[in-house]
């Protein structure tokens, strides 16, 4: 073993109580020791603590540094193993590519994530499983190899995702860390529980034709404004009470007003960003009090429909140009941004955003978004962002008060 060897691995495991870490640390003080990298995991009351330390600067040998180290633990009925390290492997340390995988399926998910993880040659840190508001979730650091093709580990993830029908999510570790201000949905099929086109469609008496439409946009294989201009001419003559009357029937999607409730509580920045129509998207904001809403401008005349947009079309161009823009606008990191859609013409921007999250989404969704979540799950964005039971039963109460 070379001379110069200075670092030394230490592994801590048995009952856990308070304390612990503040008497080994003590240790360290007294023979002047720096910890180059710590990690702790507590268990039904069972502790794994690890410590990399440098004893470069110690102000004795390292035997006498492991012997005092031995002592303590013996005191504290903890059992403690340690081993030399080298300078390339804290190198590899220093060098970690991490991202955290959030999981909300069984053991048998578990199971099959693990194994893509290990075809991958990815490692897995640490796991932590997580319980509130009615679901458990499963959370890993994983270490991600720079030279692995990523799109291809997230495919393989989010295939199987779907495969057991569970909600997934990946993020970087630094996006993960910053907390999020800034929220966009889409809407239709989004915020909303149904294709609000399709019930002007039915009024109009040309729902066949408009649904055909509507169906090449979301996959991705129609021009989203041809699209939007062949449905809406077919609309033509829809009158402004026959708009009112599908407004007043619009139907949240399940978890969202208390998702809202509670991120406005928290002092969320919120906004609906839509190829759907303003007459629908300004109600929606007001009654629910967003701070933005973009949408396509319906024309109208005599209080009928013409058939025509006008201004710019607010297409899969213009959603990522405005999730660009409001936050630096607002001073707010897109790092710090999530974004909430469900079709290919949400794919910009979702892959915009630190937070990108397909909601019952088209499979070609996958590919750009950080997580996949299945339809009625919109709570599971509470886990996501780390908020508490505590939190959103406070929001209710201010909002009930």
């Amino acid at each position: 073993m070379p001379e110069d060897q200075k670092l030394l691995m230490v592994t801590i495991s048995g009952p856990d109580r308070p304390g612990v870490t503040a008497a080994l640390t003590q240790v360290l003080i007294k023979h002047n020791v720096e910890i180059v990298d710590i990690e702790q995991a507590s268990l039904q009351k069972l502790l794994g603590l690890y410590f990399l330390l440098d004893l470069g600067d110690a102000s004795e040998s390292k035997d006498s540094v492991i012997k005092d180290l031995l002592f303590e633990a013996s005191q504290l009925n903890l059992n403690l193993n340690f081993k030399l390290f080298s300078p390339s492997e804290l190198e590899a340390i220093s060098q970690r590519n991490l991202y955290v995988l959030t999981h909300f399926g069984g053991t048998r998910a578990l199971a099959e994530l693990s194994k893509i993880l290990a075809d991958e040659n990815v490692n897995i840190e640490t796991i932590a499983t997580l319980n509130h508001h009615g679901a458990r979730s499963v959370e890993m650091v994983i270490n991600v190899n720079a030279a692995l093709n990523l799109s291809r580990l997230k495919q393989r993830i989010m295939v199987k995702s779907r495969e057991f029908n569970t909600d997934l999510a990946l993020q970087k570790m630094e996006a993960y860390r910053k907390n999020k201000r800034l929220i966009f949905f889409d809407m239709d099929s989004t915020l909303v529980d149904m294709e609000i086109i399709d019930e002007m469609a039915k009024r109009a008496g040309v729902h066949r034709e408009v649904a055909r439409i509507t169906e090449k946009a979301m996959r991705g294989d129609f021009d989203f404004e041809e699209s939007i201009m062949q449905r809406v001419a077919l609309l033509k003559g829809l009158t402004v009470e026959e708009l009112t009357e599908i407004r007043d029937t619009i139907r949240l999607s399940e978890g969202v007003e208390e998702l809202v409730t509670t991120l406005k509580w928290l002092g969320y920045k919120m906004g609906v960003v839509t190829g759907g129509f303003d007459f629908f998207a300004d109600h929606l904001k007001e009654k629910l009090g967003f701070h933005y809403a973009y949408s396509n401008r319906l024309e109208l005349k005599n209080g009928a429909l013409t058939g025509r947009v006008e201004g710019k079309i607010i297409d899969a161009a213009e959603k990522a140009r405005i999730v660009n823009q409001i936050p630096c606008d607002e001073g707010i990191l897109l790092d710090q941004t999530v974004v909430v859609g469900d079709g290919a013409n949400d794919a910009l921007m979702l892959g915009q955003a630190g937070l990108g999250i397909a909601y019952n989404a088209k499979k070609r969704l996958d590919r750009v978004a950080n997580v996949a979540l299945g339809r009625a799950r919109m709570a599971h964005i509470f886990h996501l962002l780390g908020i508490t039971e505590e939190d959103i039963a406070e929001a209710t109460q201010c909002k009930l008060a």
